[in-house]
């Protein structure tokens, strides 16, 4: 007996497993391969496609479309005022990619898309007799939006509003293109039922692994100090280190001066890179490292100072997993309904961020409860095992539909939000 065929798109290769989206491809696909034949197409950077990508065509059939580097600013800029579309739609559409597409729905039978990001969407045919998955793993307009409101320096917010502005046009039109909206939490469903009122939208949230993220009871926590890790070309990012560098650290380290913040990732610019150089900073910059266990098994906390961005953060799921307590911020632990003074501490002023950082280092037992608390949360809600199982009953219930075509009418929508609703414990 055969098994479904699904044609899955995606922005990036998603091996190695890097970062937040790749990671999420990689293990999602890891745990569906039993249950379904996948073809997966992405776009890949020449330096990407360099490494060894056997270990993800044993799990799938993988097609790599080329993709040009991304723009500087300056050409950034050109882009943005010279169309109405977002410059990441701009990226994100190619000939060949429409092309790759075309012709693999011409030659296999596809049973249902899985399209990764709302700007990879505008590469499928106009007409198609198959469902579409959209999944959203952040709601990118309101990403923008919370990043013009802090981004430095100042005179870029008018640049950063107007990108904002074109998303909030453009990535409602993909959801109402889709015949399904994956999302990552409660939250992001309420956004895009409030821009997009009618589209029907299932649970298809991140995950972690939490056999591979574990806690290592050999390893005693270093009680001064404190990791971060994240992708620091993705703007959010290094907002988060500067506005923690410049409002709280500060008031960390009068109180401890012993304090020393380490930050893992790859691409740190120049004004991250500058902090290490300020003598007695208390900054320590690793760069890409091949594991982050040791890390996050070893330091006293992970702070999340996140001020923009949106989605549930890897980084906060893969620390408790390995029992690292937490300090967030509302954005950064957003959709993930942690109960702030159980599961990780929730701060949004420096004075209170800095506050909470302190009382994990300075009780360290508290620290190991908060991160035992975590770790056993995780491990009930947030496992890859759980959000594989929910993305599995999405598929099944979209795949033979009697009308499963783009741009369906509202009769189609309820029946489908109807099914989808009808096995939800809530």
């Amino acid at each position: 007996m055969s098994v479904p065929h699904i044609l899955m798109l995606t922005p990036y290769l998603p091996y190695p497993p890097t970062s937040g989206g790749r990671s999420r491809t990689y293990n999602l696909v890891k745990h569906l391969r039993f249950h379904y034949q996948i073809t997966l197409v992405c776009f890949g950077r020449p330096e990407e496609q360099a490494f060894d990508l056997d270990p993800m065509r044993e799990l799938c059939d993988l097609i790599v479309v080329d993709r040009s580097p991304s723009p500087g600013t300056f050409k950034a800029g050109l882009l943005s005022l010279t169309s109405p579309k977002p410059v990441t739609m701009q990226l994100y559409r190619t000939g060949e990619m429409q092309r790759t597409v075309a012709r693999l729905l011409d030659q296999l039978l596809i049973d249902l898309i899985h399209v990764e990001s709302f700007y990879m969407l505008q590469n499928l045919p106009a007409r198609l007799d198959v469902p579409v998955l959209l999944s959203e793993p952040a709601i990118e307009y309101v990403a923008w939006r919370r990043h013009a409101q802090v981004a430095s320096p100042w005179y870029s917010r008018p640049a950063i509003a107007l990108e904002a502005l074109k998303i909030r046009l453009w990535e409602p039109r993909a959801w109402a293109d889709a015949t399904l909206v994956g999302v990552m939490s409660a939250v992001d469903a309420r956004v895009i039922k409030r821009a997009t009122p009618g589209v029907p939208t299932v649970m298809a949230p991140n995950g972690v692994d939490v056999d591979f993220f574990r806690i290592d009871e050999s390893v005693k926590r270093d009680s001064h100090t404190a990791v971060y890790l994240g992708d620091y070309k993705y703007f959010p990012n290094t907002d988060a280190v500067l506005y923690f560098a410049e409002s709280i650290l500060p008031l960390i380290r009068a109180r401890r001066p012993d304090f020393r913040l380490v930050l893992i990732g790859k691409d740190p610019p120049a004004e991250l890179l500058a902090l290490q150089e300020q003598a007695d900073s208390g900054i320590t910059i690793t760069g890409l490292v091949d594991d982050t266990r040791p890390y996050l098994q070893s330091s006293a906390v992970f702070v999340c100072p996140l001020r923009s961005g949106s989605g549930t953060r890897f980084k906060l799921m893969e620390s408790l997993a390995c029992g690292c307590p937490v300090v967030s911020t509302t954005v950064g632990s957003e959709g993930l309904d942690a109960i702030d003074g159980t599961h990780m501490l929730i701060r949004d002023t420096p004075q209170a961020f800095a506050d909470a950082v302190i009382e994990i280092l300075n009780n360290p037992a508290f620290g190991h409860r908060i991160g035992q608390a975590g770790r056993d949360w995780v491990v009930q809600h947030h496992a890859w095992t759980h959000s594989a199982d929910q993305l599995r009953s999405a598929y099944d219930k979209l795949i033979g539909h009697e009308d499963p075509t783009l741009r369906m009418d509202q009769a189609f929508v309820d029946r489908v939000q109807q099914a989808l609703n009808a096995d939800d414990p809530r």
